[in-house]
């Protein structure tokens, strides 16, 4: 008998040993859903029409400083013009500039809401005209109104400078009378 009990014995833990050892099963792996990319929504802005008052060539004439306390009559001929694709460029006395604009559809006291910019330029410098096309480039991009009165454009910044653009064909150009001979 007592080789039946330590054979007994053996047996028992030969059992508890290959039960210890043994893992559960696993699971099947369960297929994962697909997850599908966000989907993006893109939401768009009416932009408004460019009036076709506005998109035209214009020259300045005229350039309000500290909301018009300081009057410059420019030197150099000073061109915009505003395409309807949401672009303009010129000629700031010196060098060509262009650059986006967008209508915002708001009406402010100054007119109708504009922004301008960034605006991109070439680099030349010309000592007659540098500081007045400094300063014209950093009016045009602080717009934030303008008003369009018959041949007139006015473009208000934040900083309540104005510049004062008339079209070419409406600049007055004297006439030299010949010299009698």
């Amino acid at each position: 008998m007592r080789k039946s009990l330590v054979f007994l014995a053996v047996l028992v833990i030969a059992a508890a040993l290959i039960a210890g050892c043994t893992t559960p099963a696993k699971p099947a792996p369960q297929p994962t859903p697909a997850t599908q990319p966000p989907t993006i929504v893109v939401t768009t802005v009416a932009t408004p029409a460019i009036p076709a008052q506005l998109a035209r060539n214009w020259v300045i004439t005229s350039m309000g400083i500290q909301d018009g306390s300081a009057v410059i009559n420019p030197a150099a001929k000073i061109t915009l013009t505003i395409a309807t694709g949401g672009t303009l460029s010129g000629n700031g006395g010196c060098n060509n500039y262009n650059g986006p604009f967008t209508l915002s559809g708001t009406t402010t006291p100054k007119g109708q809401g504009i922004s301008v910019g960034p605006l991109v330029s070439t680099k030349m410098y010309c000592t007659d005209y540098s500081s007045q096309e400094t300063t014209y480039l950093n009016i045009l991009q602080k717009a934030m109104a303008y008003n369009v009165d018959g041949n007139q454009l006015s473009i208000t910044a934040s900083t309540g400078d104005v510049l004062i653009y008339q079209t070419p064909v409406s600049l007055v150009t004297p006439v030299q009378n010949p010299m009698p001979g």
